[in-house]
Parts: structure tokens; sequence; C-alpha cells
């Protein structure tokens, strides 16, 4: 990581980079690196990390682009011709790289030498004089002409993370689904969680509502939303000792969609929630790693569509897409695939809700409780608190 430290020589090698691996290695580098300038306070390094990233998901649009022009690259369900067959393919899962990832860094690819440049300077400056932003998007850079110091609210600046394209918010009506609908078709009916977790807690969508049916309810997530504790979930060195009795959250879409899951499977006493696209059941590479050695207990679909929205929740918005709960419970075997009734958008949507949830982050009625060290520590009075119990 020490590389990327030099920002010159950083951009030499994204731009030099041979293959996807390469490039992928450089962009989670970047990643973290940005984290790091920002948890430290140095400017600095914070946005040369930004722009490295941004250069190296140019690189890897242009090594897509490459594959796709010389006919390796098989994107979505395109049937192949007899033809096709003698030809080497290789897919995105593959690549490990997303649909959202392909179609973004495809576009950022596309951008010409000088034109790439210029926009990166001005997203460059625009983020430089705002201290809320902690990302840019030369696709979506700030209008030419508007004042770089210009008053702005702290609410209107911010932006997602650079790496977290994937953030949409879940409607708290899902959630209550989940406790009232799901959980009691697996015998849970009545009963509170001893604790939970929400490890990818955004700004808070998922744990407010949890918090109304938990003892103990720990939020995090690897960016600061203003919400939550400040904590990677799949790097973290967290004690094996500590573990909670649940883990429940709306994981990042694409590669890492999986490695949230086996590792809440692993940190769980009781019980894994997870709130993913229907599409997500689907691959023979996802079955070998996950389904066919760990099934789901629960599969639920909702009988309605579940409207999900980049960066907010929007209480009258819609979606074509399906989303589904998949839960994995202890020491239980898998069940029929069980159905939520229409009507709960109705039914388990709260008058308070528009308020509370529209709010940036959520509004909390929970008291905030933190991993240190070893123990779970309600912030407020300082208590040490049991992590376990029953379901």
């Amino acid at each position: 990581m020490a590389e990327l430290l030099k920002y010159d020589a950083a951009c030499r090698a994204v731009a030099e980079a041979k293959t996807i691996d390469e490039v992928s290695g450089w962009i989670d580098k970047a990643a973290a690196v940005r984290e790091y300038g920002r948890r430290i306070k140095n400017r600095k390094l914070e946005i040369d990390a930004i722009e490295i990233r941004v250069r190296a998901k140019k690189r890897r649009g242009e090594l897509l682009l490459e594959f796709k022009a010389s006919g390796r690259l098989q994107e979505g369900r395109k049937k192949l011709s007899p033809a096709d067959d003698s030809l080497p393919r290789i897919t995105l899962e593959e690549l490990e790289v997303s649909a959202n990832e392909s179609c973004e860094e495809q576009a950022i690819a596309k951008i010409e030498g000088d034109s790439f440049e210029r926009l990166i300077a001005r997203c460059r400056a625009y983020t430089e004089a705002n201290p809320n932003r902690h990302a840019f998007d030369v696709l979506k850079p700030p209008p030419e002409g508007v004042p770089i110091n210009g008053a702005r609210t702290v609410m209107g600046s911010r932006v997602e993370p650079d790496d977290s394209l994937d953030y949409f918010p879940t409607p708290p009506w899902a959630t209550r689904a989940l406790m009232q609908h799901v959980l009691p078709g697996a015998g849970l009916a009545g009963k509170r969680f001893a604790s939970a977790w929400e490890p990818a807690c955004g700004e808070g969508h998922i744990a407010e509502v949890l918090a109304e049916y938990t003892d103990i309810m720990i939020a995090s997530d690897i960016h600061d939303y203003g919400y939550g504790q400040v904590f990677d979930f799949l790097d973290s060195e967290l004690p094996a000792e500590v573990a909670v009795d649940w883990i429940v959250t709306n994981p990042p879409f694409g590669k890492k969609t999986e490695a949230f899951v086996l590792r809440a499977i692993e940190r769980a006493k009781v019980g894994v929630a997870m709130f993913v696209r229907m599409q997500w059941l689907e691959t023979t590479g996802r079955y070998e790693r996950v389904f066919s050695k760990t099934p789901p207990t629960i599969i639920a679909f909702f009988a309605e569509r579940v409207p999900l929205c980049k960066g907010e929740w929007k209480p009258e918005g819609d979606t074509a897409t399906a989303y589904i709960w998949l839960v994995w419970l202890k020491d239980k075997k898998p069940q029929p695939p069980f159905w939520i009734p229409p009507g709960c958008r109705a039914e388990l949507e709260y008058p308070a809700d528009v308020t509370r949830f529209t709010s940036r982050p959520v509004m909390t009625e929970r008291r905030e409780i933190r991993f240190s060290g070893g123990d779970l520590v309600d912030v407020l009075t300082g208590e040490i608190l049991p992590a376990g119990g029953n379901a």
C-alpha cells in the first residue's frame, strides 16, 4: 500500500496495468487509502486516493472494452451461436466485476484523454473546496460555472462514497415484514432478539427498525454515513468470542454480497437475515460456494415489490426489481419457500416513518452501543453489555 502513497508512481502504474486482477487490486487499495486518509484527516492523501481509484476504474473499463471487442467477454444472458462455442469466453462473474461496475467503467473508459483530464481536474478542485465531499464522479461532474466555494448545506453536499454506488436504503416496512411475517414462519413469533448487528447500516434504515424488536442493537458501516460505528465487517479483527445472536443487513451489491453472507453465517450465534435481489439466487458459482454448503433456512419472496432508491428512501417510490429475504437459522433445516403477503407496505409503514426515515441520517430512537476491544459498550453509560442471549 505504500506504493499508492506516491501519487505520480501510482498514476503511472495504473495506466500501465495489463490485467483485470492488477487493476482491481489498485481499485481496492485506493479505497483503503482513501478511508485511511479520511480517518487521519489528511485531505490531500484522501483526494489523491479518490483520483487514483477513478483512474483505475477507467483502466479496468478499457480492458473490459478490449475483451468485448475481441469477442472474449460474455455479458448478460446473450445466447451464443454454434460458431461462438469455439471462442475462449470469460464472464463478469469470473472477473469479479459486477454488471453495474462494468457499465460504469466502460462509460468512463470512453471519455477521451484530454476530456477525461479536464473532468478529473474539475472534480478534484470541487472536492478540495468542499470538505464534506469524499468522492467524485466524472460521469456526473459538478456543472461548469458553479462557484466552488458556494454556500451549500452539509445535507445538500453529502455524496455517497465512490465505491458505494450500491447504497440503496431499505424501506422500513420491508424490515418489519421480516420480523412480523417471515420469522414467525420459522417459529420465532413474539420473540425479541437478545442482540443484533447491522454491519452495513448506511444511514440507519434497517437498524432503527430492528431496534424496535431487539434488546441490544449494534450498527456499523465501513463508511461514515453519520450513523453507527465506522467498522469494516469483512476485515475486522473482532475477537471470535464477541458474537451477537443475529446479523441482519442489506449487504453491498456485487462481489461483496457473498463475502458478507459467509462472514455473517460464521459470526452469528442464532441466525442471519439478508435482504438481496432475487437474482442473487442464480449462478453456478454461487450455488457451489454458498447454497450447496449452507442453504438458507427460509427464502421469503415479497408478493408486492419493495422500491429502493439510490441514496435515500422515497416513500412513494416504485421499482421493477424483485427483492427477497434470505434467512439462515443455526441447526434448522431448509423450509419450503415463503411468500410475504401483499399489503405489508400499507400495514407496516407507520405515520412517523416519513419524518424519521427521510432524515439524513435517520432520526434515532435507540441507545448507541459499540464494539470496544472484546466488549459491547453502551456509549452513554459506559456499561459493558453481554452480547449473547436466546433467539
